[in-house]
């Protein structure tokens, strides 16, 4: 669908984690996108006009444009989280090819921290929707990287999508756990992918993240022997900006 430019107005902010915080901008009846596609949002700041790019953490089934993002002190985020509500920015999108493959039987999402968002868009999508358009019997399972069991982006949502949507299945992965957690610890590795999937060459893979995050996930594709045709990736380049 062809992308157009338009003014959002800053609805709400949401904290997510001490780093972490969402943003809720309105957007136009006619803008549409499809579930992982990303956008550029442009701001003024005492440094000028400037542009970054977002996944789309929200829906098409939503009325509202969110985007969550790590405030890293850079001049973007900086800007950004000080706007007041009612601000209008300038939002041009969709963009990207970063989508959800209805007739693939079995899809293994890898992220980790804001990697989730175009996942949860994914995942809102399918629930809101019902699932429509998905092969019988698809299998989903969301593999989730935290540093810790705080740092858990949409924790109680995706307890819920999980529910919702036949066949998924989310694990999290806590790279610094407390003595409390009894899940998968340390990084996402060939062993835990092993252990939840049976046979992991045979899935397909969403990774998506920041470009560290995203070399060592396709260094596991390669461990695993999975082919590239059955990866889809989505770096987020300029993450720490």
């Amino acid at each position: 669908m062809a992308s157009m430019t338009f003014n959002g107005v800053l609805l709400e902010k949401i904290p997510r984690t001490a780093d972490t915080t969402s943003y809720r901008f309105s957007r136009p009846p006619e803008y549409e996108f499809k579930a992982g596609q990303f956008f550029l949002m442009r701001i003024m700041s005492p440094a000028g006009r400037l542009t970054h790019a977002f996944s789309h953490c929200d829906s098409p089934t939503e009325k509202h444009v969110e985007l969550t993002t790590r405030l890293t002190g850079s001049d973007y985020k900086n800007a950004l989280d000080a706007l007041p509500i009612g601000t209008e920015v300038e939002i041009d999108g969709p963009h990207g090819e970063f989508l959800f493959r209805y007739e693939a039987p079995k899809i293994a999402f890898l992220t980790g921290g804001v990697g989730i968002t175009p996942i949860r868009s994914m995942l809102r999508c399918l629930a809101d929707a019902d699932g429509r358009g998905r092969i019988g019997g698809q299998e989903l399972v969301l593999v989730y990287g935290s540093m810790t069991e705080d740092g858990i982006l949409y924790e109680e949502e995706l307890d819920g999508l999980a529910q919702a949507v036949p066949g998924l299945h989310v694990v999290h992965v806590i790279t610094e756990p407390t003595e409390r957690w009894k899940g998968h610890s340390g990084f996402i590795s060939t062993d835990i992918l092993r252990a939840e999937l049976h046979d992991p060459s045979i899935w397909t893979y969403y990774i998506v993240g920041p470009p560290a995050m995203v070399a060592a996930m396709q260094k596991l594709m390669e461990q695993l022997e999975v082919p590239p045709k059955r990866t889809v990736v989505e770096n987020f380049a300029g993450y720490a900006t």
